[in-house]
């Protein structure tokens, strides 16, 4: 069945949130893309590929999760929802120097990351931009984003969700299909989750301040309209007609990532960031919306499917179960009942 087919009626439910904030990175059409494409960069370079993400139905429940984080955002309502969220979708290279960080420096734990800001803007609050809360209700603006952050822990959920799945496939436990099936689906939302933030840092407005027009000293007079940010998310993607299907016959999966994938999602943003004056450059030629525009749109969104199949490859090699990893999941989990548990003597404490 050819994907645009397929996805005709997840698309039409997702139009509406999809298109209900200018701040979205990518619309659901590139998310979708990326997905796509890190699947088949996955299976490319994973000689155990699990059968149960080879079905369309799968890749596609993938691809429609990618969309999941800005159908947060498109709700608007909920303050706590919009404060978790909406910072995970960037991260502001530049501001970073108020806070005495670089990108390089920048801690990979959120909340040491957290700190060290709060610490330097303590200490030294006039090298900070100003900022006023009362503006803010959601204090989602304060801080130059969690991008980075967001990758790593949904690269850490997807190995988590392949363990759980792979773990319970040892097992072979026909009583638990249902158990089984239920891991699946929630390895899928979240490899879904994982594709929308790291395809957000390969759009290049997600690196920089520059985020809708150019901000401050503008020599070169690029644009400061701020409908730059949605005419790169989705027209760009119309007049070029760039999709999963336009996208796959040029695509070369060749990144890869560490157990440990820091660095490797640090060079994928920086990556991004080196391409911000390339969009602004295009946009004052007109460049964007002809061959040149089309090549370095097409860049980004498969460096992005590229770095995603990479992340998905570490966290299915991070994901492997042991002996051990099996009976604590059997002891923690106790399908069957209480009944059926034997008390463990070592678990109990000393008087």
């Amino acid at each position: 069945m050819h994907f645009r087919s397929a996805v005709r009626t997840l698309a039409a439910c997702a139009c509406g949130f999809a298109c209900a904030s200018p701040s979205l990175a990518w619309d659901c059409q590139g998310h979708r893309a990326i997905a796509l494409l890190g699947l088949d960069a996955f299976q490319q370079s994973t000689p155990d590929f699990p059968d149960w993400l080879k079905p369309e139905s799968a890749r596609i429940a993938a691809a429609s999760n990618a969309c999941e984080a800005d159908r947060f955002r498109a709700l608007r309502a909920p303050l706590y929802l919009t404060h978790e969220n909406d910072p995970d979708h960037y991260l502001d290279i530049e501001k970073l120097e108020q806070f005495g960080l670089t990108l390089s420096t920048v801690p990979p734990l959120r909340y040491e990351y957290v700190r060290a800001m709060v610490v330097a803007k303590h200490e030294h609050p006039d090298n900070t931009d100003p900022y006023n809360p009362m503006m803010d209700p959601a204090r989602r603006q304060e801080f130059p984003g969690y991008g980075a952050h967001a990758v790593m822990e949904w690269h850490g959920k997807v190995a988590s969700s392949f363990k759980v799945v792979r773990t319970l496939e040892k097992l072979n436990d026909p009583g638990r299909q249902v158990e089984l099936d239920a891991a699946r689906t929630n390895a899928l939302y979240s490899m879904g989750m994982l594709a929308h933030f790291t395809g957000d840092l390969a759009q290049p407005l997600h690196t920089t301040k520059h985020h809708h027009g150019w901000l401050g000293d503008n020599p070169e007079g690029f644009t400061t309209d701020r409908k730059i940010h949605a005419f790169i998310d989705g027209e760009v993607l119309v007049i070029h007609q760039l999709d999963y299907d336009t996208l796959k016959p040029t695509f070369k999966p060749e990144r890869t990532a560490q157990a440990d994938p820091w660095r490797d999602v640090l060079d994928h943003i920086q990556r991004s960031h080196d391409r911000v004056r390339d969009i602004y450059t295009q946009v004052k030629s007109g460049d964007l919306e002809k061959a040149p525009g089309k090549a370095l749109i097409t860049e980004r969104l498969q460096d992005g499917g590229a770095m995603l199949g990479a992340l998905y490859a570490s966290a299915w090699k991070l994901s492997e179960p042991d002996a051990k990893d099996v009976e604590a999941f059997i002891r923690y989990d106790r399908w069957g009942g209480i009944k059926d548990v034997k008390p463990n003597p070592e678990a109990r404490p000393k008087p």
